[in-house]
């Protein structure tokens, strides 16, 4: 791989502070970039090659949200090398993104979460931890690996915030709501419990596995599966529906955008506007409520 790639993502990784495995998909959209100039220096590329590599990822019947991750690699590269290097230009700069036709984001109604976490019972440390990281999930909106790497040390007094570092590496304080208190409060003394009883060194991670080691992100989405099939819950579920559903309930409530944005640890409020979809019924019930001829108003 050419030097100002590798050195562009040495920058991703060590002062953007993303994720291995973020860098890491830049790394492959960038390698196929390279590959498609095929002898052209990058430096001298135009808009024009970058359009005719959009079009041949098109033409790979990759998926129109590929192709434009692939485009927004190569526009970071060149933005990059245009702030250190004055010397550079920057062809991505009038490139846009393909049409996609975005599908709405899955998730569970109010009352089918309400069955789904009522589902959990039982007094064992896998009950009890299913409880509280489901609990956690929908109440705070996290992703899952923000909530597989929850720390103790960042845990209010009270139990009722917590600061988790979400992509990027920037941190946010996230609300765990009453049930959600109360399942962590129950499942911590099980942890501890089951710690001592195997011998396992302390660590910071608040829900771990049955061996007492920290849970992984695959180790939660296995849970989660395992728990739909319990509930009878027919919906594909992932632990990413329960952000979904985080988020398109308090859009739902009359949060406001920005707000909602904050809590999810989104940099752009575009991505957030995807939960301004409404259910009928609160449609129907507004409509009833302000039309003059709506049956609340007869």
């Amino acid at each position: 791989m050419d030097a100002r790639l590798i050195d562009y993502l040495d920058y991703l990784a060590a002062v953007r502070g993303l994720s291995p495995k973020t860098v890491e998909v830049y790394r492959r959209d960038l390698a196929r970039y390279e590959v498609f100039l095929e002898g052209i220096d990058l430096d001298e590329a135009g808009a024009s090659d970058i359009r005719a590599f959009a079009g041949s990822q098109v033409m790979e019947k990759r998926a129109p949200a590929s192709v434009n991750r692939c485009l927004s690699a190569v526009r970071g590269f060149y933005r990059y090398r245009l702030k250190f290097h004055s010397e550079a230009k920057d062809p991505a700069r009038e490139i846009e993104n393909i049409p996609t036709n975005r599908s709405l984001p899955s998730f569970l109604f109010e009352d089918e979460t309400g069955q789904f976490l009522d589902s959990i019972v039982g007094d064992g440390f896998c009950d009890l931890r299913d409880r509280a990281l489901l609990e956690t999930m929908y109440s705070t909106g996290c992703r899952i690996s923000e909530l597989c790497g929850m720390q103790f040390s960042r845990l209010s007094a009270g139990v009722d915030s917590v600061r988790v570092k979400g992509k990027g590496a920037k941190e946010r304080l996230v609300f765990l709501c009453e049930s959600a208190q109360k399942a962590i409060r129950r499942y911590l003394p099980y942890r501890t419990a089951l710690m001592k009883r195997l011998g396992v060194e302390e660590h910071d991670r608040v829900f771990v596995n049955a061996k007492g080691k920290p849970l992984t992100t695959r180790g939660a989405e296995k849970i989660v599966e395992k728990r739909r099939l319990h509930a009878g819950i027919q919906k594909h579920l992932t632990p990413h529906t329960f952000r979904h559903s985080f988020a398109t309930h308090l859009v739902a409530a009359g949060a406001d955008m920005r707000v909602v944005q904050e809590m999810l640890g989104h940099s752009s409020i575009s991505t957030t506007q995807m939960y301004a979809h409404v259910d009928m019924e609160r449609l129907r019930r507004v409509y009833e409520q302000a039309h003059p001829h709506g049956s609340k108003n007869k």
